[in-house]
C-alpha cells in the first residue's frame, strides 16, 4: 500500500504473482507429500487399513480365479481371513479406480450385500486405522436375464435362447449378463484370462457390451494350465471364442445351434503347449490330456472336449463345464 492507504500501482501485480508462486509451490508439496489425513478423508488411503486377507477358497480349486458373480444387492458370504476382533465397516469401489460406490455398511461375520447396480467391484474393509481394499478378488453384479427385451439387452443385440423360443427345453438361459465398458476389458478375472477374452467377436461397435460368463470355466482353463506347468502369464494362449450371443452362434460355421459358448461356460483355446512359437496339432493333443486328467481330479468341472486342427484346419481346443463329458473331434 501507499503511504496514503491506496494500492500501489507498481507493487501489487508484483505481489500477487509472489503469492501465486508461493500457492504453487504449497500445492507440488501438498502433492508429492500429501498429508495422511487429506488422504484419509479424501481417498481412505490414510494409515494402514485393516489386517484382512482374502480365503484362498474364492479362487477356486487352481487358485488363479479372480472373479465371482452375483446378482444386484445379493447377499453372500465374502471369503475373508481377518486377524484380531476390531469392529470393521465395507463398501464397495470401483474396480477401475477404487473409487467407493456405495456407503459404509457394518460387517456382520463375512456376509456382504452385491452392489445393485451392474459392474465390476472390488471390496474395501475399513477399521478405525483406515481402509483395506481387496483387489486380488474381482466381483461381477449382472444386469439380470429378465433384463433382455426382446432380442436385445439395452440396445446391444443378442439374440434369442433356444428356451426363449421353447419354454420346455432343459438347458435355461444365464442368470445375467455382466455389462462391461472399455475400461473393464482388460480387468483381471483369472491368472491368464481377461474380461476382453469373452466378449463376442461380432461386429457391434456400440458400449456397453454384454457377456455371459461362467467362472467355473476360469477355474478349469486354470488347472489345465496348472497341469502343463504354464507359469504365471506366460504361456502363450489366445481364446478364439469365449461367451457368443445366440445371434452370433448362428453364424459361426459348424457351431453347434445350441453352443455351450451361448451359456458362457464354454472357450476354444489355442494354446502353445509345448512352447516352440506356434500352435500344432501336437499341442492339441497336449492340452486334451491335460483336461482329461483335471476333470478326473475335478468332476465337477466335467463337461465336453473338442479338438481341431487334424484336417487342415486351426489347431485348437473346446473345453466347457456342462456337466456331461463328451467328445468330438472337428
Amino acid at each position: 500500500m501507499s503511504p496514503a492507504g491506496r494500492p500501489d500501482a507498481t507493487w501489487t501485480p508484483v505481489r500477487a504473482a509472489l503469492l501465486g508462486s508461493a500457492a504453487v509451490a504449497l500445492s507440488l508439496v501438498l502433492v508429492a507429500h500429501p498429508p495422511s489425513a487429506l488422504l484419509a478423508s479424501a481417498f481412505g488411503r490414510g494409515e494402514p487399513g485393516p489386517p484382512v486377507a482374502l480365503g484362498r477358497e474364492a479362487l477356486g480349486a487352481s487358485g488363479r480365479v479372480r472373479l465371482q458373480v452375483r446378482a444386484p444387492g445379493e447377499l453372500f458370504d465374502f471369503p475373508l481371513e481377518r486377524a484380531g476382533d476390531e469392529t470393521l465397516r465395507y463398501q464397495w469401489v470401483a474396480a477401475t479406480d477404487s473409487g467407493a460406490v456405495s456407503m459404509d455398511t457394518a460387517l456382520t461375520g463375512s456376509t456382504v450385500a452385491a452392489p445393485v447396480r451392474a459392474g465390476f467391484y472390488h471390496l474395501a474393509l475399513l477399521g478405525d486405522g483406515g481402509r483395506t481394499i481387496l483387489d486380488s478378488l474381482l466381483v461381477g453384479v449382472l444386469v439380470p436375464f429378465s433384463a433382455k427385451f426382446g432380442s436385445s439387452l439395452h440396445g446391444y443385440r443378442i439374440g434369442t435362447y433356444r428356451w426363449e423360443r421353447e419354454p420346455g427345453d432343459a438347458t435355461p438361459p444365464p442368470q445375467g449378463f455382466l455389462e462391461v465398458w472399455p475400461d473393464h476389458e482388460n480387468l483381471a478375472v483369472s491368472a491368464h484370462l481377461r474380461v476382453s477374452d469373452f466378449l463376442t467377436h461380432d461386429d457391434q461397435a456400440r458400449w456397453p457390451r454384454y457377456v455371459a460368463l461362467d467362472t467355473r470355466i476360469l477355474d478349469k482353463v486354470e488347472l489345465v494350465l496348472a497341469y502343463l506347468g504354464a507359469p504365471y502369464r506366460t504361456m502363450p494362449l489366445d481364446v478364439h471364442s469365449g461367451f457368443r450371443t445366440p445371434l452370433h452362434n448362428r453364424h459361426v460355421p459348424r457351431a453347434a445351434s445350441d453352443s455351450r459358448h451361448q451359456y458362457g461356460d464354454a472357450v476354444d483355446l489355442a494354446l502353445d503347449a509345448d512352447g516352440d512359437g506356434r500352435v500344432s496339432y501336437l499341442d492339441v493333443l497336449a492340452v486334451a490330456r491335460a483336461v482329461e486328467a483335471v476333470e478326473r481330479q475335478h468332476p465337477a468341472l466335467t463337461g465336453g472336449l473338442g479338438i481341431y486342427g487334424n484336417r487342415g484346419t486351426a489347431a485348437y481346443v473346446h473345453i466347457d463345464v456342462r456337466g456331461q463329458a463328451m467328445r468330438w473331434r472337428g
